[in-house]
């Protein structure tokens, strides 16, 4: 019985160091953990700038790309625009680019895979009797601001070359009667916008 009791006060002694240990031991711990939480809630101070711009044609929500279909063309037209919409409701000003994807004037395909976009919109404005401008109204967008991306076709009725406004004016019509389409031109644009860090 003696050697029993022995036994009993032996363990008690143990299980008392270990209890004692483990006490030390998460006191520890719990002091490292809350001098941790200490630090990192006293260091983050920063302020996000918020980053929100829209994109909308024909008032349609759009994600970047856009296409422009004219249905009728002809010498002495009267004039096309149309435009796209970019709406800065965030906090940074942004920088404007667009791409031109892909244009179809009647039956000619130009791709940004055979043309860089300033090589397609100097073909657009100089390479028919009617002239193409697209672009946008600015490079930059500032918070709280709006800037658009323009196309617009003019052909007067005397564009100074009567031959080539009888030409093309010619395919027009031809095209309009043999393909049934109701779109003599497309431009399909990419447009993009990416924040000014400041």
């Amino acid at each position: 019985m003696k050697e029993k009791t022995k036994n009993v006060f032996k363990i008690i002694k143990r299980l008392r160091y270990f209890l004692i240990f483990g006490i030390i031991l998460l006191s520890i711990n719990a002091y490292a953990w809350f001098v941790y939480i200490t630090r990192v809630d006293s260091s983050i101070t920063a302020r996000v700038r918020s980053w929100n711009v829209m994109f909308q044609a024909h008032d349609t929500s759009i994600v970047s790309e856009v296409t422009f279909n004219v249905g009728e063309i002809y010498p002495g037209m009267p004039d096309y625009s149309d435009y796209a919409t970019i709406i800065n409701n965030g906090e940074s000003m942004g920088n404007l680019t667009f791409t031109i994807k892909e244009v179809q004037i009647f039956e000619n395909v130009y791709s940004e895979n055979d043309y860089t976009t300033e090589e397609l919109v100097d073909l657009l404005a100089n390479n028919y009797p009617f002239k193409i401008d697209v672009g946008l109204t600015n490079s930059t967008i500032s918070p709280g601001h709006t800037e658009f991306f323009n196309v617009d076709i003019t052909w007067p009725y005397e564009s100074g070359d009567d031959a080539l406004d009888t030409y093309w004016g010619n395919v027009a019509y031809t095209y309009r009667n043999t393909t049934n389409s109701d779109t003599c031109i497309s431009i399909t644009a990419e447009i993009r916008v990416s924040q000014i860090e400041s």
